[in-house]
């Protein structure tokens, strides 16, 4: 089984991704190349313009990863800009800006994208939770200690990792399981 490089500077997604690639027979490699994104509202068109660059970069097969945080009570907001909006938005914040909604639900989409020189695959994993009326927890950034995703019994992301939850057994791992099939189906 080929190695495969995951271009990203987000050591958390590349320790999650290890993991599940590892526990499949996978060596993955992180690579860590600065490259400008597109700013836009397709998160489908930021993760394959992601992925032509990353591949144009390294020459060799090469993966991507980019998450849409979705909430539905306010229209999607702040959607692919969440990596953005982390840089200023304290929890407060968030919760200052979404205390009066009934629609509490998040949808964060996950996007794995691969190319190589036959193709370009992506996949697209929705994950669903909601926000918090109080920030709890620790670990992390300011959403994660707002939201908690449907899986994780009402605690918070931080939380969650705050009592030690591994994040590749998470259900939000569920996209990694998913491309790891795929990948080893397509290099048999």
């Amino acid at each position: 089984m080929p190695d495969l490089t995951f271009v990203t500077g987000n050591s958390g997604k590349f320790e999650v991704a290890q993991k599940i690639f590892a526990a499949a027979g996978v060596t993955l490699l992180q690579s860590t190349f600065d490259i400008d994104e597109i700013q836009e509202e397709d998160a489908e068109r930021i993760v394959k313009d992601k992925l032509a660059k990353a591949y144009a970069l390294t020459k060799q097969p090469v993966m991507v990863n980019d998450d849409s945080w979705a909430f539905s009570g306010l229209g999607g907001f702040p959607g692919p800009y969440m990596k953005s909006i982390l840089h200023w938005f304290t929890p407060e914040d968030f919760l200052n800006l979404t205390r009066s909604l009934t629609d509490r639900r998040v949808t964060v989409t996950q996007w794995i994208a691969y190319q190589d020189d036959t193709i370009q695959k992506v996949i697209k994993v929705e994950h669903t939770g909601e926000i918090l009326r109080a920030a709890r927890g620790n670990y992390g950034n300011s959403a994660q200690k707002v939201i908690t995703m449907a899986a994780d019994n009402s605690l918070s992301i931080s939380e969650s990792y705050d009592n030690g939850l591994d994040s590749a057994v998470r259900e939000v791992a569920d996209g990694w399981r998913e491309f790891v099939t795929w990948y080893k189906e397509y290099t048999a």
